[in-house]
């Protein structure tokens, strides 16, 4: 994590503004306040309850880029032009970003960058990842771009 996150995280971790635990959630109300939460400590089956400012869901990465209501990604699924990851997070890619069709061959002009490319890139969630991606994807088809150029007699 970014050393600023880590301060912020660590100041109220410090403060008691932040709880960390081990538990389940039951169930999330809304209150005035934020919210109220039912949850059981690991190891524990007696339901607790307490009054929150706020719920950060950090359950990680869940959603299966099939089910979206992209336009754009919906089309290289419905079309055969991508596949989903071994791990149901995004679209598969190779090592240089091509987008991997559904027949397993990777295509020669179809490219994902960011987030939707986490299987094969796993942390690449955040701005600086991102660029370094595109900036690599970059290079790469101006690199491929001057090899296809025809070659011409000097």
């Amino acid at each position: 994590m970014a050393p600023e996150v880590e301060a912020r995280i660590t100041q109220a971790l410090d403060s008691s503004q932040l709880t960390l635990m081990a538990a389940k959630v039951a169930s999330i109300e809304p209150t005035n306040a934020g919210a109220r939460v039912r949850y059981r400590r690991r190891g524990d089956a007696n339901p607790l309850e307490m009054q929150v400012g706020a719920v950060v869901d950090c359950t990680g990465i869940v959603k299966d880029p099939r089910a979206t209501l992209n336009p754009a990604v919906r089309s290289l699924f419905d079309r055969s032009l991508a596949r989903v990851d071994p791990l149901c997070i995004g679209i598969e890619t190779d090592r240089n970003c091509a987008i991997i069709r559904r027949d397993a061959t990777a295509s020669r002009r179809l490219f994902a960058v960011g987030p939707i490319t986490r299987a094969a890139f796993w942390e690449i969630m955040a701005i600086p990842d991102i660029r370094n991606q595109c900036a690599a994807l970059a290079t790469l088809l101006v690199d491929t771009a001057s090899e296809d150029r025809p070659q011409t007699a000097s």
